[in-house]
């Protein structure tokens, strides 16, 4: 099976990586790193969710974050994205002047309801309503956790993934964010929940989430690229973890993902070498563990 020739990286580290990092990170120090992480060649970039700051404190500056980066990712072409759980996040995250944002449906029913406080059926409903009200200028994206196994054991059943398909297909939603939330997933379930999202969506209208809990998740992002997938979230440093998903590692490293990709012929748009001393002085300067394979290679 041919791989792509070009792939696309959204850089989730400011979302995803800071959101469980026990230490509060400065709001200037996160300005700094994610314009570092666009020079790097980002040009998509998750920089923030706009969620209780009382359940997530880390986020607490989502919007003073999001304004002060608009400039300058609008100056290097990088497009900017948001996370929200409810409503009153996706209207906060509109009103701040995001154009991209992810609305969060697990695919877990415990899951969900740990995460969201509601069941997936009410969730649903309200996604629904949310993106039946956005005006053209705002893409929406369904972000599914667990679509590829839950840490709390309820089963997946691949039925449920057709109806959250249909669901947001009413309301004209085509764009799905594929979260191995607990990077529980091997390369050969990973390809069967893959080739079944594929039948129903396309890989085009696919990006692969994918943590590394059990080691595997590089081996899960060539999977994905053996089946077309070209869109793909990644975490400088590794960082990163669920708070809702009990020993969930980091994504896989952004530099990590780019190097494989670009040995292998695949065209990603970042400078590994500037990747790798990022997340180096990233880690020290906010107390972070430095994880990824090319950053500890690369630095000792």
């Amino acid at each position: 099976m041919s791989l792509p020739k070009e792939v696309h990286i959204q850089e989730c580290c400011p979302r995803d990586g800071w959101q469980n990092h026990a230490e509060f990170i400065p709001t200037d120090v996160k300005i700094k790193y994610i314009r570092c992480m666009i020079d790097c060649g980002a040009r998509e970039l998750e920089v923030t969710s706009f969620v209780n700051p009382k359940v997530m404190p880390q986020m607490a500056d989502a919007a003073a974050v999001f304004e002060a980066i608009k400039p300058y990712a609008a100056e290097k072409g990088c497009t900017l994205s948001t996370l929200a759980l409810n409503k009153r996040g996706a209207d906060d995250a509109v009103a701040a002047g995001s154009h991209m944002l992810s609305f969060v449906v697990s695919a877990s029913e415990e899951h969900n309801l740990r995460n969201s406080r509601r069941t997936i059926q009410e969730s649903m409903a309200q996604f629904k309503e949310l993106a039946s009200q956005q005006t053209g200028d705002v893409r929406i994206q369904l972000a599914l956790p667990c679509v590829f196994g839950s840490p709390f054991g309820d089963e997946i059943p691949l039925e449920r993934l057709d109806w959250i398909v249909e669901e947001a297909h009413s309301v004209g939603v085509e764009y799905f964010g594929l979260a191995d939330t607990s990077g529980i997933s091997t390369p050969t379930h990973t390809r069967e929940v893959l080739r079944h999202m594929i039948g129903l969506v396309g890989a085009d209208h696919i990006c692969a989430h994918l943590h590394d809990t059990h080691g595997m998740g590089i081996a899960n992002a060539f999977v994905a690229l053996e089946e077309g997938v070209t869109h793909f979230d990644a975490s400088l440093a590794a960082m990163g973890g669920c708070p809702f998903a009990p020993g969930a590692k980091g994504n896989i490293a952004t530099e990590d993902l780019v190097n494989m990709c670009e040995k292998m012929g695949i065209h990603t748009g970042y400078n590994l070498e500037m990747l790798t001393q990022t997340a180096r002085d990233m880690c020290e300067e906010i107390h972070a563990h430095l994880g990824g394979s090319m950053a500890l290679a690369c630095h000792g």
